[in-house]
């Protein structure tokens, strides 16, 4: 009922914002009511022809699978919806200008009183549109009538009572206000709708590794109980949700978010969500070939060429999981002022066998904005490994960079995925956290702590036991001249994961 109600407010508000402005700039035009009633009945009508064709294109898509269709109808109402509020907060001043310039174009005769009838039938047809499509996605969503019925009846009273108040001019202030309070509500319910239309594509047999439930909070508050039942409907709440859906529902919230930032031209906000959003992407997808892996700074060093070795061995009583090794051996040099290249040989090690040669890797990485420009600086890392063996897989692994500086700490996370492909692929995606943090002593020593954790795939996902995490102490600096350091001994925090790790990176560096 609540999520219905905010949304026919919020829908009722913007169409009496549009005749309130309209009233306003034709007062005194004889027979303004006649035409801007013609306008309001066009619209209407068309938003009630959208209504039945709804239940016809429903009852025409049975054979297609009936969750497939909720599916699409839940994505539409979302869509719709989502980009009126980005529209509404990136152009409401020109729209109010525009009606306002309509009206006074119409006074002056300068254009046809059937303009009124137009703009007014627009704004009709397309509220209309997005509460039809609103209200069929409930239907679908499996929300009573009753409180649909409440929900929307309260919604139209507010609606046209603040609507007629702005008319009257009496809370003028008050309305950016109530306008961002709603829109920050729609923004949390489109993220629902969206997670809902998730759930119905898992139904559909679609995303079956990321469709089991991560958790449970059920005996913290139910889906059937009235809190439960209203957070469901008004931000998308559930007690068992899936990866899929979490992913839809923050890729969707990401997404408004972002475009509202850049549309707004707010350089720190875009930067930020710039770079959440490409991790976000980016955590859509076999294990970390290093036991520790290299944790990446998003910034550059423009002209800067090195040799670098990379290198990490595993701990344990278990023979299995004892002296499993990666050794990495890389060319890479920044060849202009955002961008760093990296060519590099891989070996690898396992627990019953020599040492191997497996991959030779490209490596890109890509710095979004100067150091310090924005509030967090944030890169991209794309890498293409292609095996030596015949029968081994190709992958394909992305990170999202980010780093965050606090006088002298310094704090990196890495996030992303390595994917097989090919041929030979065999699994994935699979994802893995990177972080550390350090405090910046001095340019020869800077101690820190570190944690690594290869998340795994599919189930794996939500059983941390089955996971490889490691937490530990670990330092930085440099040893002479352009020689620089890194070293850490972690201690596995996971059954999955060996007892200890340790991973030791040497760069000598020089300019060109």
């Amino acid at each position: 009922m609540l999520s219905t109600a905010v949304i026919i407010f919020r829908e009722i508000l913007e169409i009496a914002m549009i005749l309130g402005v309209v009233l306003a700039a034709t007062r005194g035009l004889a027979d303004r009511g006649r035409w801007i009633g013609g306008g309001f009945a066009a619209g209407f009508l068309g938003a009630g022809l959208v209504a039945v064709f709804a239940d016809v294109i429903s009852n025409a898509a049975s054979g297609m699978g009936q969750e497939f269709f909720n599916a699409l109808v839940l994505f539409t109402a979302s869509a719709f919806i989502g980009w009126t509020v980005i529209w509404m907060k990136s152009h409401a001043r020109e729209m109010v200008a525009h009606f306002r310039e309509v009206g006074q174009e119409v006074i002056a005769g300068k254009s046809p009183k059937i303009s009124l009838s137009v703009v007014i039938g627009l704004a009709i047809l397309r509220e209309g549109s997005e509460i039809v499509l609103f209200i069929y996605g409930m239907i679908l969503s499996h929300q009573s009538a009753s409180s649909i019925i409440a929900g929307s009846t309260i919604g139209l009273v507010l609606g046209t009572i603040v609507g007629w108040m702005l008319y009257q001019g009496l809370i003028k202030i008050s309305t950016k206000y109530m306008l961002k309070v709603t829109g920050w509500l729609l923004i949390l319910l489109v993220a629902g709708l969206s997670s809902q239309g998730a759930s119905y594509l898992s139904a559909a047999g679609y995303f079956e590794h990321l469709s089991t439930p991560l958790w449970n909070t059920s005996w913290l508050l139910s889906e059937d109980s009235i809190v439960g039942k209203a957070l469901h409907s008004l931000i998308g709440y559930s007690a068992r949700p899936s990866a899929i859906q979490l992913m839809f529902y923050g890729g969707t919230l990401l997404c408004i978010l972002s475009i509202i930032a850049m549309m707004e031209k707010k350089q720190k906000a875009k930067a930020l969500v710039i770079a959440v959003i490409v991790g976000s992407i980016a955590m859509v997808s076999p294990k970390p070939v290093l036991a520790l892996d290299e944790i990446y700074s998003p910034n550059s060093e423009y002209r800067e060429i090195s040799l670098e070795y990379n290198g990490s061995r595993t701990f344990d009583r278990n023979p299995a999981k004892n002296n499993v090794q990666g050794n990495e051996f890389a060319l890479e040099a920044g060849i202009l002022p955002r961008v760093t290249v990296e060519m590099s040989g891989i070996f690898e090690k396992d627990a019953d066998a020599p040492s191997r040669f497996v991959a030779t890797e490209l490596e890109g990485r890509f710095q979004f904005f100067d150091q310090g420009e924005a509030w967090v600086d944030s890169g991209l890392l794309v890498a293409y490994d292609q095996a030596t063996h015949r029968g081994d897989a190709n992958t394909l692994e992305t990170k999202l960079l980010l780093e965050k500086d606090y006088g002298k700490i310094s704090s990196v996370a890495n996030i992303g995925f390595e994917q097989e492909v090919g041929v030979n692929a065999t699994g994935g995606p699979d994802y893995v956290f990177l972080w550390n943090t350090r405090y910046r002593y001095n340019e020869y020593f800077q101690p820190g702590i570190e944690l690594q954790n290869d998340l795994g795939q599919g189930a794996e996902l939500s059983h941390f036991n089955e996971q490889q995490a490691y937490i530990g102490p670990a330092v930085w600096g440099r040893l002479f001249g352009h020689l620089k350091y890194q070293a850490a001994y972690c201690a596995g925090v996971s059954d999955d994961a060996a007892k200890s790790a340790a991973r030791v990176l040497l760069e000598y560096e020089t300019h060109f």
